[in-house]
């Protein structure tokens, strides 16, 4: 397992260049226009990409949470609340609007 605190310090440190206000307008459009949640299903950075031209941080991915704490697309099985993993690391944040936000996060091997 990767150390956390190197973990940590190198994530934090991308997520301190991403631009929050343009994930704030992909959940906006998602939250409007549903069928753009499909085509994020299927593309996730090339969906976000053609809404605002956001970019996800090296290492990292993305997805769409709604109200229930779903993600779209799901998180890969064994990545994330596997009961088989005893410890794992995770580094996320969200900016949303209404009931609808976009995570980036990361899952070290």
């Amino acid at each position: 397992m990767t150390d956390t605190r190197e973990f940590v310090t190198t994530s934090a440190a991308s997520l301190a260049r991403v631009d929050y206000a343009k994930m704030r307008e992909i959940a906006k459009a998602i939250h409007e226009d549903r069928s753009l949640l499909d085509a994020f299903e299927q593309d996730p950075e090339g969906t976000a990409r053609g809404i605002n031209g956001f970019e996800v941080p090296e290492g990292f991915h993305i997805h769409v949470a709604d109200a229930e704490n779903r993600l779209y697309p799901a998180e890969e099985a064994g990545v994330f609340g596997d009961e088989s993993r005893e410890a794992w690391d995770r580094m996320e944040v969200r900016a949303g609007h209404k009931t609808i936000s976009l995570v980036v996060c990361c899952t070290p091997a």
